[in-house]
């Protein structure tokens, strides 16, 4: 019983020194100094290279935004390192709230990334469609068709505004892309409308719902152009979006040094 008694004393004892040293044993303050600074200034050097990447690049261009996906992915990826570097250091106990300041840093970076390259993403596949509003077949029909030739192109601007709506339905943009996907289903759904009544009020008689829509269609080319517009402002808004991670680090460095 009394050999019990030590042994479970002993092994408190080692877990308890295990706790203090965490584990592996802390690190000195001048090491902990030195391989933080250099992980850290590596971080602000790739951050500097993908910031002249970006500028290499327009957000305003819609064949632009996969090359900006991948860019803002490696930089996900220069996050993403830094974090699991940072987080295999056992810091000693004057740098415990600068380590943590720093892990946060790094997950908010890797997080900001990839909201970045969520939205590019959503933009690469919304803007298509709604280009392509330009051309459906109703509007691009001669103005001598004829009931049965209108008939089909409804039917086809149908399903391409039905495949369109149901796309965005499936999406999941940020939160502030939100209310500009609700806009633009909200446009698809109303051409989709004005495509559903040009069927319904078609008679061989009387083909006045199609001279209609052509004449309604000219305010959607309007609205769609205003979307597209709003759509290139919010891209054009995330060109310093590496700005504010720059600056952020520059202050931690400053707090390294400081050690």
């Amino acid at each position: 019983m009394l050999r019990w008694i030590m042994a479970v004393m002993l092994a408190a004892t080692l877990l308890a020194a295990l706790a203090g040293c965490g584990g592996d044993g802390e690190m000195s303050l001048s090491d902990y100094r030195k391989s933080i600074s250099e992980l850290h200034d590596g971080v602000a050097w790739d951050l500097g290279e993908t910031v002249a990447e970006l500028n290499n690049l327009d957000f305003r261009d819609f064949y632009d935004l996969p090359e900006l996906r991948q860019v803002f992915s490696g930089a996900e990826d220069i996050f993403e390192t830094a974090w699991t570097s940072t987080d295999a250091m056992n810091p000693p106990q004057p740098a415990d709230e600068l380590h943590v300041d720093l892990l946060d840093f790094y997950a908010e970076g890797v997080e900001g990334m990839q909201d970045l390259q969520n939205a590019l993403g959503f933009f690469e596949a919304v803007l298509p469609m709604l280009r392509d509003v330009e051309n459906l077949a109703l509007p691009d029909l001669p103005d001598e068709a004829g009931e049965e030739e209108i008939k089909a192109a409804a039917a086809e601007d149908h399903k391409t505004m039905d495949g369109y709506m149901n796309e965005l339905d499936g999406m999941e943009p940020l939160n502030d892309l939100q209310s500009y996907r609700t806009k633009l289903m909200d446009f698809f759904r109303s051409v989709d409308e004005a495509v559903a009544m040009v069927e319904q009020a078609l008679k061989p008689e009387d083909l006045s719902s199609f001279v209609q829509f052509r004449q309604w269609f000219a305010t959607a080319l309007v609205e769609a152009q205003a979307l597209w517009e709003e759509a290139m402002s919010y891209l054009d808004g995330l060109s310093g979006s590496i700005d504010p991670y720059i600056e952020q680090g520059q202050g931690l460095a400053a707090r390294i040094q400081e050690l």
